[in-house]
């Protein structure tokens, strides 16, 4: 799976193919500083670089940026802010684990939710781009090249779309840990 990633996803080659689309998202948030300014405005640079950043991460991971209200109500960002933030928070049941049965924290329950709503939305991601034809797209995303390694059969190990799925969610979580804020 490393060889994979390292190979398929992260390689020189497959980085630079996103430059044009890193330069046009990076071209919009100078255009709108400069109305900013231009307006006499105040800007908050933080939040609109880490939205730079996560908007590119999820152009390079999926194709396309996903807003607020694509994955669930409480919307994007905050779903992937709770699920860093449980997956961060010391769950008592691994030190105890005769507590694991009473779930004392809420943990488990939500853990399964959190669970649900990505399943759902990454199954979603996959099926958008099984459903669509590749001379749309200008680069191939991460999420294409997966597909076209498990249709292929050229993975060195069983590869389906469960492991499609825990790439994409891992991708999404390292790069949205160092873009969003904590809650």
């Amino acid at each position: 799976m490393r060889k994979l990633c390292t190979l398929q996803l992260l390689s020189s080659a497959k980085i630079l193919a996103f430059q044009p689309m890193r330069k046009q998202e990076l071209g919009i948030l100078i255009n709108f500083v400069k109305q900013a300014a231009m307006e006499h405005k105040v800007v908050d640079l933080t939040a609109k670089v880490g939205s730079l950043s996560a908007n590119m991460s999820c152009l390079m991971i999926f194709g396309k940026k996903y807003m607020d209200e694509d994955l669930g109500e409480k919307g994007f960002k905050a779903i992937i802010q709770d699920m860093l933030h449980i997956a961060a928070l010391p769950n008592f049941s691994d030190f105890f684990p005769f507590l694991r049965i009473f779930d004392l924290q809420g943990y488990n329950r939500r853990v399964k939710e959190l669970a649900k709503l990505f399943d759902e939305f990454l199954e979603r991601v996959i099926d958008e781009h099984v459903g669509e034809s590749n001379e749309q797209k200008q680069a191939k995303d991460m999420v294409d090249t997966l597909m076209e390694i498990l249709q292929s059969g050229a993975a060195e190990f069983e590869f389906d779309r469960r492991h499609v799925k825990a790439i994409m969610l891992v991708f999404t979580t390292k790069t949205m840990n160092t873009v969003l804020p904590p809650p």
